[in-house]
């Protein structure tokens, strides 16, 4: 069984996992008491916490990974409220509860909130997850992003067994097609030197083409820029220490990796759907590069309770892939001035650097109330952003940012059956946006080329602040039976970068105009959340529903007709509902639904009337059903049936229905276990809703794909 399941019933902190079981043994499970939410900072276990919260073990990331699933894919199936995930390497579209999410590993952003490619879920090895922690609706807990929830990536420490080694390896491919061959090896080695713990990560990856279930083949860049997972190779190091003595800690992680993806040939952009084109790719390889540490020491006998401090830097630079004209790239750099001509070095890449520094004090705050604990503490940061031309040439606005927030964090008990908490973050921060030429670019209008002379952007120093807050209750309504809500609120300043990178004139022909940032930057955007819910816990049965809804004045669309992005008034609601049954001892079965829906200001009026476009909300209603069955021999067998519904508001292209059953099984082989996994078991022919959903005008439509049978053998010693 799943170790997230493996709790049920024991303890009252894992209840919101309703997931598939993929357990390495028969063992009876063991009360491990309820595990600390790393992502709310305050200490606080999920039975505590007025809102939802699933946490993801290492156990089932690792089992269906072997079994053929990538970590993007897998969190979309198991989460409810997370969208489809859109088969890129790429998160466009992937939104948590209609609205972006802020993810974090070990509590850190990897590239910069001021513009990103949203890339992490693609990067991060499985082997290196020790959890991840899903904390839904909007909040402020690590700053700016997370105005539709956090997912936060907690990875390994050093083991407590010394010598410890495991070696993975895996082999992919799609019935159709030879070229989808796809092959890994992870080694992991942990060892302990009296109070020093070590571990090392290596990780090598290839992964094949994609192909749908009829065997047409899936174009390598899709959406337009993006990049995506066939034909690439990724490689990833990474290092964990720890030293513990007495009541002081020191851990340390560095994480280097490498991703590169090579295209063959464009992607043809006027079919439906969108298919490979016989036009041999001109540009670079899609690559992604990173180098990451972070550095944390607490002190859990500290003067005002228990202490902890974090350091970290990371430094990323990130290649998209080279995109022709088309009706969906239509507007693009030119080769000089007055040219209409694509410059052959209009491939960007983007590069940023973060620093920063959080302290958190967990104090006792008996002044308050029985078993009143009070979290606060600073967190400080820095990021410098460039995006450029593979000839040097600034596309975005060069700029470098500093940010101070302060924070508090109260919760107590209430008698014996209530907890309350509550609490604020202040947070201000100082832009620093350069002057920059944004190139001479061309947009295509009806197969018409209208060249824009280069304009001259002014930056200058800017500042945002935000005092965002939250308040909530759980009443413990029985020994199985909590009921909870609250109110919450988040903040995100958006796509800074794409900004300036879209910035045009007042008429866009003329040349020798200028724009200033101070009338083209958005808004800092504050989302409001309300969430009540309830959950229940038995020894064989156990679910959580809930229900939200939020609302914004600055919430962001992209148009993709015209290439601009919009702020404007909206709101969101949705439910969502996961439950757990155990049949028998050896036998668990699981279910998870989501509905989500919103509208907004689309006209300005200052009236919520006209749908959320597709690009926010790519599937209305989702859900999964799932099963496992362990056998005394060692035998697992696992099932299950993932349904994403279609959308079909009015303004909108209609999305269809998709429905994937994937089927997996596991036996141990000599020292290890063999993992056979097929997903799309019956290769259905069916479009992925999140990646055509990115694109409404034009229509761009991606394939899903089709079956893809998965091989892996791993082993420990």
């Amino acid at each position: 069984m799943m170790s997230t399941r493996r709790l049920l019933g024991l303890t009252p902190g894992l209840l919101l996992c309703a997931t598939p079981s993929h357990a390495q043994d028969t063992e009876t499970p063991l009360d491990l008491g309820e595990i600390v939410i790393e992502a709310l900072r305050t200490g606080a276990t999920e039975s505590a916490i007025p809102g939802t919260v699933q946490v993801v073990e290492a156990e089932d990331i690792q089992a269906q990974a072997r079994a053929g699933k990538t970590l993007s894919t897998i969190l979309s199936d198991l989460v409810p409220g997370l969208a489809p995930a859109n088969g890129t390497i790429g998160g466009a579209s992937q939104t948590l509860r209609g609205r972006t999410t802020q993810i974090l590993i070990d509590g850190v952003a990897r590239t910069s909130e001021l513009r990103g490619f949203d890339r992490e879920l693609a990067l991060i090895p499985t082997a290196s997850i020790e959890r991840i922690e899903v904390v839904k609706g909007s909040t402020a807990r690590f700053g700016n992003g997370a105005t539709g929830g956090i997912i936060n990536i907690v990875t390994k420490k050093a083991g407590e067994e010394d010598g410890r080694t495991t070696l993975d390896t895996k082999l992919s491919f799609q019935t159709r097609n030879d070229s989808s061959l796809g092959y890994g090896t992870t080694f992991t080695h942990d060892r302990r030197i009296g109070d020093l713990g070590l571990r090392l990560e290596l990780s090598a990856e290839h992964s094949g083409l994609s192909f749908d279930g009829s065997g047409q083949r899936i174009p390598s860049d899709p959406l337009v820029g993006q990049g995506d997972d066939q034909d690439a190779d990724r490689y990833s190091l990474g290092l964990a220490a720890d030293w513990a003595t007495g009541v002081h800690e020191f851990d340390f992680r560095l994480d280097a990796y490498r991703f590169e993806q090579d295209i063959d040939v464009f992607a043809n952009y006027d079919t439906t759907p969108v298919s490979v084109s016989d036009r041999a790719y001109t540009g670079q390889p899609v690559t992604d590069e990173g180098l990451s540490a972070k550095f944390t020491y607490t002190n859990s006998a500290f003067a005002l309770g228990e202490l902890e401090v974090s350091a970290f830097a990371t430094d990323v630079s990130r290649r998209s892939a080279f995109s022709e004209p088309s009706v969906v790239n239509n507007l693009f750099y030119s080769d000089g001035p007055g040219s209409t001509a694509q410059d052959p070095d209009a491939q960007s890449e983007l590069f940023t650097s973060t620093q920063g520094l959080n302290v958190t004090v967990r104090s006792p705050a008996d002044w308050a109330g029985r078993n009143a604990t009070l979290t606060w503490g600073i967190d400080i940061g820095h990021d410098d952003v460039e995006q450029e031309l593979l000839n040097g040439t600034d596309i975005i606005a060069p700029m470098s940012q500093e940010n101070l927030a302060a924070f508090a964090q109260l919760g107590m008990s209430l008698g014996d059956r209530w907890e309350i908490s509550g609490g604020l973050r202040a947070e201000r921060f100082w832009l620093s946006v350069s002057d920059f030429t944004r190139p001479d670019a061309v947009f295509l209008a009806g197969g018409t080329r209208l060249a824009f002379p280069a304009l001259e952007v002014i930056g200058g120093d800017f500042s945002y602040d935000a005092v965002v807050g939250n308040l909530g209750a759980v009443f413990e309504a029985s020994p199985t039976v909590d009921i909870y809500g609250g109110f919450s609120q988040g903040f995100s300043i958006p796509d800074v970068g794409a900004f300036t990178r879209r910035a045009l004139a007042s008429n866009p022909l003329l040349p020798g105009q200028t724009v200033s940032y101070a009338h083209i930057g958005p808004d800092a955007q504050i989302v409001d959340t309300w969430e009540i819910g309830t959950r229940y816990r038995g020894d064989a049965f156990s679910f959580d529903l809930s229900a939200y809804y939020s609302t914004s004045n600055e919430g962001t669309v992209f148009d993709s007709s015209t290439n601009q992005i919009s702020q404007q008034k909206e709101r969101i609601w949705g439910a969502e509902f996961v439950a757990d049954y155990r049949l028998r001892d050896d036998w668990d079965i699981g279910t998870n639904l989501a509905y989500v829906e919103g509208e907004f200001d689309d006209d300005g009026d200052g009236r919520v009337d006209s749908w959320l476009p597709n690009s926010r909300i790519p599937s209305t209603f989702t859900a999964g059903l799932f099963t496992d069955r362990r056998f005394a021999n060692g035998l697992i067998l696992s099932g299950e049936i993932i349904y994403a519904g279609g959308r079909d508001k009015s303004g909108h292209p209609e999305l269809d229905d998709i429905t994937t059953v994937n089927v997996s099984g596991s036996y141990p082989v000599g020292a290890g276990r063999l993992t056979v996994g097929v997903t799309n078991l019956f290769d259905s022919t069916q479009l992925n809703p999140t990646a055509s959903s990115v694109r409404e005008d034009p229509d761009v439509l991606v394939r899903d794909e089709g079956r893809r049978i998965a091989i892996s053998y791993a082993v420990t010693f």
